[in-house]
């Protein structure tokens, strides 16, 4: 009887550790401050069809992988930041390059073994289009720029802003979207680099539909994903998988339903 006690005892001394090893049950994320529809919306849009593409699908994968999310909006470079501290335990979106393997761990990917990033486990497929003025004279043909005056713009942060000051392009200024639009329109700057719908949806809120045009090829076409933080990965490797994996799951399952219904 003492024996069956000790044992009792010790199983419920043991239970809570093991139960903490399995993972923890809420995920905090960290995403863009500023809206970016059909990708984000504000939570008071009454207008919206939904939150957005990227929190339906990854609070259904987390439903899916029994997690709660912890959502933090920040500037986008603090969100870099807050994920590099491991004070969140994940960012998104966010496309991959070598160097961010030194602040996140991006699904699959094994530098140590040259283990690529695995697609499928991608929040989303884009691409990032060169708004120009209507008439301008600047060209792309998908190597160098021609005809270059003011400069181009992308977002703080992102690799569209990188990948133009290594093409010699980018202006430096930094502005807000809406703003940067509204200067290319004006005449005042080359060309403004953000995620093709996210694009579409400013300029027509901008209704600078007839002033503003897309260049034939765009600056980048690449996949968006969620990376976790390396202090999180390593010590959930298995809960960081089933969370990916879900994601995969849920964007196969819901791409074409959400498409129609955010982007119609």
């Amino acid at each position: 009887m003492q024996v069956a006690i000790s044992s009792l005892l010790l199983v419920l001394i043991l239970l809570p550790q093991a139960l903490k090893a399995e993972g923890p049950s809420v995920l905090r994320l960290c995403y863009q401050l500023q809206d970016h529809p059909p990708f984000t919306f504000p939570a008071n849009n009454a207008q919206a069809p939904g939150p957005g593409i990227l929190l339906e699908l990854i609070q259904a994968a987390a439903e899916q992988a029994e997690l709660t999310i912890d959502w933090q909006r920040q500037p986008w470079k603090r969100c870099i930041l807050a994920l590099q501290k491991g004070e969140v335990d994940g960012i998104f979106p966010a496309i991959w390059q070598a160097e961010r393997d030194t602040w996140g761990q991006f699904p699959g990917r094994d530098p140590q073994r040259g283990q690529p990033v695995q697609r499928e486990y991608r929040l989303w497929q884009v691409d990032y289009p060169i708004a120009t003025r209507l008439g301008g004279q600047l060209s792309w043909d998908g190597q160098r720029f021609a005809n270059l005056k003011y400069g181009l713009s992308s977002p703080l942060g992102y690799l569209t802003r990188q990948r133009l000051a290594d093409l010699g392009a980018l202006n430096s200024v930094s502005l807000q979207p809406d703003k940067a639009l509204l200067l290319v329109a004006s005449g005042r700057l080359d060309g403004f680099v953000i995620e093709r719908n996210i694009s579409r949806a400013l300029i027509t809120e901008l209704q600078l539909q007839e002033q503003l045009q897309f260049l034939p090829q765009p600056l980048l076409q690449a996949d968006w994903h969620l990376p976790l933080s390396q202090p999180f990965y390593q010590r959930h490797p298995q809960q960081a998988m089933r969370f990916w994996q879900a994601l995969g799951q849920q964007r196969e399952m819901r791409e074409a339903e959400l498409r129609q219904r955010y982007m119609p």
